[in-house]
């Protein structure tokens, strides 16, 4: 399998259209990111170029309509080359449980992330993606991993997830595509669950 050069935030950061302060910058040249997030690179510059930010383009994914020219600063990142490694999807959870409008996650401490087996897009609506139009969904490339925003574990340290028409209901910490965070979809057999961390 091929390697994939992808961005690990180590800390909540904020991805900028300029290498300066974020608190410069209006919020549609800038994007919370937090800690735990994965995103895959089309490509990058070194940081000593720019100030000590890393300069990203995006593969796929765009924030307020741009995926190139984002700038990260160095110290809360770092640039990864590994192999894309599959994980257990929803559908496979979903597969070992009784209920089929819900998928439960273990979750004893910390956040859950949403891990991309392979090119997908998350929707608006659980529907084909020919249905929406662009504004309405996002494409996110295999590899990428997203923090998602979840009620508090239950007494069993489980949180459970809405399922419909064979997609997962989620909402995402902190980023937002196409101005929504949260009340996406996405195949279940696209994506898998885990613990952050």
């Amino acid at each position: 399998m091929a390697n994939l050069v992808r961005i690990l935030f180590k800390q909540d950061t904020v991805l900028k259209q300029s290498p300066v302060d974020a608190s410069t910058l209006p919020s549609n040249k800038r994007q919370k990111i937090p800690v735990g997030t994965l995103l895959v690179l089309q490509s990058y510059a070194d940081p000593s170029a720019n100030k000590n930010h890393f300069r990203l383009s995006l593969k796929d994914v765009a924030f307020h309509g741009l995926s190139t020219n984002w700038y990260a600063f160095a110290e809360h990142a770092e640039i990864t080359n590994q192999p894309l490694s599959t994980v257990q999807t929803v559908n496979d959870l979903v597969s070992k449980q009784q209920a089929k409008d819900v998928v439960t996650v273990s979750a004893p401490g910390g956040f859950l992330k949403l891990v991309f087996n392979v090119d997908t897009v998350i929707k608006r609506a659980p529907v084909a993606a020919e249905l929406l139009s662009k504004s309405s969904m996002q494409e996110i490339p295999a590899g990428t991993e997203l923090v998602l925003l979840t009620s508090k574990p239950d007494v069993n340290k489980n949180i459970k997830f809405s399922l419909k028409d064979s997609h997962i209901k989620f909402s995402l910490k902190d980023v937002e595509f196409n101005g929504f965070n949260q009340d996406w979809y996405v195949f279940i057999k696209h994506v898998g669950i885990q613990r952050l961390g």
